[in-house]
C-alpha cells in the first residue's frame, strides 16, 4: 500500500461507527470541525489580551509583540 492509501484507510476506519453500521461522520464534518478550530485559534490570538503572560528580556528582544502587530494592522 502507498502511504497516502494508508492515511485514507485510517481516516475511513475512524469515521465508521459500529453501533449503527455505517459512517457517522463525513469528511466534510471533520474538515468543518478542524476549520472551526483554526478560526477560533486565530480569533483568540487577536481578540484576547495576552499581556499577562510574563516574557523574559530575551523573548522581548527576539520578536515583535502582539501589541506591535495590532498597531501595524490598525487594530488599536
Amino acid at each position: 500500500m502507498k502511504k497516502n492509501s494508508n492515511i485514507e484507510y485510517i481516516i475511513e476506519k475512524a469515521l465508521y461507527d459500529p453501533s449503527i453500521g455505517q459512517e457517522s461522520l463525513t469528511k466534510i464534518d471533520v474538515i468543518g470541525v478542524l476549520g472551526g478550530h483554526f478560526v477560533l485559534a486565530v480569533a483568540m490570538t487577536f481578540l484576547l489580551d495576552w499581556s499577562w503572560i510574563p516574557l523574559t528580556p530575551e523573548d522581548k528582544v527576539s520578536g515583535r509583540s502582539l501589541a506591535e502587530i495590532k498597531k501595524e494592522w490598525g487594530w488599536d
